[in-house]
């Protein structure tokens, strides 16, 4: 493991940890995970996978300190996983000495909270990176639709995260815009692995890709294959750098 250290606390009683690089480069990178990710006072879903590990470790010994929550579970975006990131984000700049515009990483499901944290937060971000992104509720809902275990889970779900009651979840799903929404000018890069990811490349990353080019908004896209991950860790420190110019 490379050198760095964590440190555990709770906001709303919501477990945050943070890594710590021994060598801090001033900047920060939140991670925003997907519906399978975890924190808990101990450990989280990063530390428990191996190759999720060394990628932290990795962007650690690039410098970087790195901080993320539970968000309170399966939120898909609502409004309260953001407000959290708020509040870790001001926490996280009193306890540690970093650059008040921090990179966004959000993987899945947590570009939905990324994309309202852009538009709401832009002044005090850099960048954001997406891996295998979901970028709109009726996307996936549509997507999913079809298999009735997976759409009533995903329905119970948005329920739960914005309080609807299952007809207003049905209209919620169905009239939700997702990326359309937002125009912030802020770059974003795109990783999406074609295999393995439960959010279409097509329909997701691409789509939002057209969209960003239509409003004149910074993007790239790439597709990820699987591989080395010291070598992915590079790229997003690549990204990153190119946004780090102005202090």
């Amino acid at each position: 493991m490379c050198g760095h250290s964590h440190r555990f606390f709770k906001l709303n009683d919501q477990c945050v940890i943070t890594h710590i690089p021994e060598r801090p480069n001033g900047f920060a990178i939140i991670l925003i995970g997907d519906v399978n990710h975890y924190v808990t006072d101990q450990t989280s879903s990063w530390l428990q996978h191996p190759e999720r590990s060394k990628f932290l470790d990795d962007l650690c010994s690039f410098g970087y300190t790195i901080f993320y929550s539970n968000l309170y579970g399966r939120h898909w975006g609502n409004e309260r996983s953001v407000d959290l990131l708020n509040r870790m984000y001001h926490t996280i700049l009193k306890q540690e000495i970093i650059n008040p515009k921090i990179h966004i990483l959000a993987e899945g499901m947590g570009a939905l909270s990324a994309l309202k944290w852009l538009e709401g937060h832009g002044e005090k971000t850099r960048s954001a990176a997406f891996l295998n992104p979901c970028l709109s509720l009726k996307v996936h809902g549509e997507a999913v639709r079809e298999q009735k275990l997976f759409y009533k889970s995903f329905h119970r779900e948005i329920c739960q995260a914005y309080e609807l009651s299952e007809h207003e979840a049905d209209e919620f799903i169905q009239n939700h815009r997702g990326y359309r929404s937002y125009t912030s000018n802020k770059p974003v890069k795109i990783w999406h692995n074609m295999h393995g990811s439960p959010y279409s490349f097509m329909n997701h990353s691409r789509a939002y890709e057209h969209f960003r080019d239509e409003i004149g908004a910074p993007i790239s896209l790439s597709l990820q294959l699987s591989g080395n991950k010291q070598d992915f860790a590079r790229k997003v420190k690549f990204f990153f750098q190119q946004h780090e110019k102005d202090l």
